[in-house]
């Protein structure tokens, strides 16, 4: 069974958006909600994640190194810290520049202030 494009209906049921996939999903959801009714909601879930835990088993080749991705994934690690000599002047206060002698500028005579003399 082929579509217009040359592609199977299984190939276009794991399309998001394609009628395909509508009606694969609510196979799915029809085939759950009969195990619900027929054995119950602990039993099912039991059954889906020991689908799960086969579909592990069989279909990852290298576990453990994708266990470790998925662990860094929900847990990042910490970058690592490194011990080395602090730069020259870590941990100080930085300097303060020595104060420039300023130019004074004279008071003009008409501004100047003499004291009264007694």
């Amino acid at each position: 069974m082929n579509n217009k494009d040359g592609r199977s209906f299984l190939h276009q049921a794991f399309r998001i958006g394609t009628p395909e996939c509508a009606v694969f999903c609510a196979g799915v959801a029809m085939l759950l909600g009969l195990l619900f009714l027929w054995i119950g909601f602990w039993k099912t879930l039991l059954i889906f994640c020991l689908m799960l835990l086969g579909m592990f088993i069989g279909g990852v080749e290298d576990k453990r190194e994708w266990l470790g991705e998925a662990l860094n994934r929900l847990i990042p690690a910490r970058p690592p810290v490194s011990v080395r000599e602090p730069r020259h002047g870590a941990g100080r206060t930085p300097r303060r520049a020595e104060p420039e002698a300023e130019e004074v500028t004279p008071i003009p005579e008409e501004y100047q202030y003499e004291e009264p003399q007694e």
